[in-house]
């Protein structure tokens, strides 16, 4: 997941037009508890993982993948927390972004 939200930012950041940022976020079952964000440890030992990818402004999924097993009930519940933590993942994409060119214009702007 990292990698998908890692390479959205570089190509927003290399100026690539785009029609949304993509983030990605994973939640899993570990010990009979959905979690977001597992830990290597937790992926390997656990028994489902679910990874999400989107693009939050389009409202569009574009990665949704179950390995393992879950309940529909947990499912739901994976989807949604991996939904909620690409969200947040999203708005710091965008502040990272906007930090970048904020600093760019006003470098441009001292050099006139």
């Amino acid at each position: 997941c990292a990698s998908i939200t890692a390479a959205s930012l570089a190509l927003a950041d290399a100026g690539i037009p785009m029609r949304d940022l993509v983030v990605a976020c994973a939640a899993g079952k570990v010990d009979d508890t959905v979690v977001l964000d597992l830990m290597d440890t937790e992926d390997k030992i656990g028994s489902a993982d679910v990874p999400v990818a989107l693009m939050p402004n389009l409202n569009a999924v574009t990665l949704l993948q179950m390995d393992g097993i879950l309940t529909p009930e947990e499912f739901e519940k994976a989807v949604n927390l991996a939904m909620e933590g690409c969200k947040k993942i999203y708005a710091l994409q965008k502040e990272a972004l906007k930090t970048k060119y904020i600093a760019v214009t006003q470098e441009e702007e001292v050099e006139e």
